[in-house]
C-alpha cells in the first residue's frame, strides 16, 4: 500500500517514485489510518478517499535524488573507505556589537 501511495504521488507531481520521501508517505499514510478507524460508539467508517492522502503525499519537499554523499553509508563500504578529507578557511572580522559599558555605576 505504501509504495503504490508514493508511487501514485509520483505519477501526480510527475516524477520518478526515488523523488518521493519515504519517511513523508509513510507518516502520512499511518496519519490517513489512524484517521480512518471506527466510531468507538457506532462503528461507523468514516468516508475516505485516497484523492487527498495522494495530493498530500505529492504536496511534500521532493528528495534528493543525485546528491552526492561525502562518507560511506553502509557497513562494508564504512571499513574500506573514510570520510574525505575536508579544508575549512576560517576568517575572523571584528564584531559590529556596540561596546558594552564595563564601568559599575554607583
Amino acid at each position: 500500500m505504501i509504495a503504490g501511495m508514493a508511487a501514485r504521488a509520483a505519477a501526480a507531481a510527475g516524477t520518478s517514485i526515488a523523488a518521493v520521501c519515504f519517511t513523508a508517505v509513510l507518516s502520512l499514510v499511518r496519519d490517513h489510518l489512524a484517521a480512518d478507524a471506527c466510531c468507538p460508539h457506532c462503528g461507523h467508517r468514516p468516508a475516505s478517499p485516497l484523492a487527498p492522502l495522494t495530493a498530500a503525499i505529492a504536496a511534500q519537499p521532493l528528495a534528493r535524488e543525485n546528491r552526492k554523499r561525502t562518507s560511506p553509508r553502509t557497513k562494508p563500504e564504512r571499513e574500506k573507505q573514510r570520510t574525505e578529507e575536508a579544508t575549512y578557511d576560517i576568517i575572523i572580522s571584528p564584531s559590529n556589537l556596540p561596546k558594552a559599558d564595563t564601568n559599575p555605576r554607583t
